[in-house]
């Protein structure tokens, strides 16, 4: 039997010092740096005799993994998307390739390719090891700053290739799963309906703290810049085909939608926002039920005078404003006093507000005189101490009511009024704090 080929290195002599006598030899025939060089040279030479065998250690692996491993890119900033890695024992990619074609069928969503992949842990309890693969999975979006990561594995199932995908969020919303499984075959990929609508429900989710942040946190900013990519992201989502839409997460994205499209067309000047905000702020409407969930009802029943009303301020006549103050009466049915005393004062303010134009518009004292009359109830609920922004709005509005009246009467009374309320007001609409509203 064939003796087995020798590395041409193994017969190599260690001296005393450690090093082999060969070093030192070659050390006087080509001196120190040329030896190095030589040494260098071998070890190389050696770890290609040997790679066979060096690869298949366990700690050598992951190391040349990690190696070859590309930097990770970035999610593109206020935009939603999902992240693909890469799936265990793809052979090529390939299903990969196949899944990736099938997300971009997802509409309002774009998606990212991942130079990693995630591993289910080998050892522990089932939940264990889903924690930690889950952590593992958001550890990797923070670093990629996407919504969410789909990872998983191909495996065999009845002798034919299938996929098992899992999808983790970047963060834990209320009402949505923290993960999801999928199996199926993977010879038409087409991807379980469950799939789709586990995935609609998470992003839509995802989005209503986006929009919150820019219309609610940021009141008295401009903000329609970044709205304008985001409401073009949303609305393609709500109008995806792909997966069923819970009823309750659609209402609150074409709810998420409808405000953030009043605020654009507010700050922009652009009629069409508006237009399409009350178009959806009346899709939830008939969505909703009142005896259900009788508050939300009546917070959509005034968002949606709040639309009506800036719009009818743009156009003439009065046809707006007579269905914002529609609109408004209703949320007042649920928006009571005596259960809710501040979101009463606001829509009662915005009702005022509505009057007042109708007054101005159709030249009527009476309807004046009643919005004075509404504004100081209002004040009532919205004290200073108590909402001092708020109160302001109202002592502005009130002021205007008196100036309007006082415009058409004989006398300086009511006019000398206006200014003492208008100079109340600014004492909280500062420049500081509200610069749009103190113009």
């Amino acid at each position: 039997m064939a003796e087995p080929a020798k590395s041409p290195f193994e017969n190599l002599i260690v001296g005393p010092s450690g090093w082999p006598e060969a070093y030192h030899q070659l050390q006087q025939l080509i001196g120190a740096r040329g030896a190095i060089l030589f040494i260098l040279f071998a070890a190389a030479l050696l770890v290609w005799w040997k790679w066979e065998e060096i690869v298949k250690r366990p700690w050598i692996k992951p190391a040349i993994e990690r190696f070859k491993r590309g930097a990770i890119d970035k999610a593109p900033a206020g935009v939603l998307t999902i992240a693909v890695a890469h799936l265990q024992d793809d052979d090529g990619q390939k299903q990969e390739k196949l899944l990736l074609d099938e997300l971009k069928h997802f509409d309002g969503v774009e998606t990212l390719t991942v130079d990693r992949a995630m591993e289910w842990p080998a050892s522990g309890t089932e939940q264990s090891k889903k924690k930690k693969a889950e952590e593992e999975a958001r550890r990797l979006l923070r670093q990629i700053g996407a919504d969410v990561l789909i990872w998983g594995s191909v495996i065999s199932l009845s002798g034919k290739s299938a996929m098992r995908l899992y999808w983790t969020p970047a963060r834990d919303v209320p009402g949505a799963k923290s993960t999801g499984r999928y199996q199926f075959q993977t010879e038409t990929l087409e991807l379980p309906i469950e799939f789709w609508s586990d995935l609609k429900q998470i992003l839509g989710l995802l989005t209503q703290p986006r929009i919150a942040a820019l219309t609610v946190d940021k009141p008295g900013h401009y903000v329609a810049d970044k709205l304008a990519p985001l409401i073009a992201q949303v609305r393609a989502l709500v109008q995806s085909r792909e997966g069923v839409w819970n009823p309750e997460t659609l209402a609150e994205m074409r709810f998420s939608l409808a405000v953030a499209l009043a605020v654009y067309g507010d700050q922009s000047g652009k009629n069409e926002p508006l237009v399409e905000s009350i178009e959806l702020y009346r899709k939830v409407l008939e969505g909703l039920g009142r005896a259900r969930v009788p508050l939300d009802w009546a917070t959509t029943q005034n968002n949606l005078g709040n639309a009506l009303q800036r719009l009818g301020e743009r156009e003439s006549g009065t046809v707006q404003f007579d269905e914002a103050v529609l609109a408004y009466r209703e949320a007042l049915k649920e928006r009571t006093r005596e259960r809710a005393p501040l979101q009463w004062a606001t829509t009662q303010n915005n009702l005022d507000t509505a009057l007042l134009r109708l007054g101005e518009r159709k030249s009527d004292p009476a309807k004046l005189e009643g919005a004075v009359e509404a504004y100081g109830e209002a004040l009532q609920e919205r004290t200073r101490e108590r909402a001092p922004l708020q109160w302001a709005e109202t002592q502005n509005n009130l002021g205007t009511a008196l100036l309007r009246l006082g415009e058409r009467e004989n006398g300086t009374a009511r006019i000398e009024g206006a200014v003492i309320v208008f100079h109340e007001a600014l004492q909280e609409f500062t420049r500081a704090r509200v610069p749009r509203q103190c113009t």
